[in-house]
């Protein structure tokens, strides 16, 4: 019996962008994906995947994601994801990555104060992408992989102000 690969939702509003992410993803043969193109779509896998709080189905890898420049920071999918996952006390939060055009450091910081394990731009996330899989994968690291972030970004802060002065 073939064991399972790792299920990962891709959620965003811009279908190229959802499509090059299973892309890059799919063809490494490692990872099964899930891609949705609307938010609806998105919640709908959630629910699945979060019967019996989490215990009775998988529990999916990681979630990918973006920033819907339509709604307000605190009304994205990342923050209906968490507010989903704290409603059981067994469960740990799912791990996710943001791919993003929209770099602006509030929304930035955010996205790792929710957790986020990394804030990839979606010009260049290819080349990061599957090794930054790969490794949360084999090391189940994501609380490791949001600090590494959080320090990154506030080095990338701490080097706009210096810039500034």
């Amino acid at each position: 019996m073939k064991a399972r690969k790792p299920v990962v939702l891709i959620y965003d509003i811009n279908n190229k962008l959802v499509d090059a992410v299973a892309h890059v993803l799919s063809s490494s043969g490692l990872l099964t994906t899930i891609n949705t193109y609307n938010e609806g779509n998105a919640t709908e896998v959630l629910e699945q995947y979060n019967r019996g709080f989490g215990l009775l189905t998988n529990k999916l890898s990681c979630v990918i994601t973006g920033w819907n420049s339509h709604k307000k920071p605190r009304d994205q999918f990342l923050y209906q994801l968490r507010e989903m996952e704290g409603k059981s006390p067994l469960r740990s939060p799912t791990s996710v990555i943001i791919i993003t055009e929209d770099h602006r450091p509030d929304l930035k910081q955010r996205a790792l104060e929710a957790g986020v394990v990394a804030y990839l731009h979606s010009d260049t996330f290819k080349d990061h992408l599957l090794p930054l899989m790969v490794e949360l994968l084999e090391k189940n690291n994501p609380v490791e992989l949001n600090q590494r972030a959080r320090l990154l970004f506030a080095k990338e802060q701490y080097a706009n102000e210096s810039e500034e002065v």
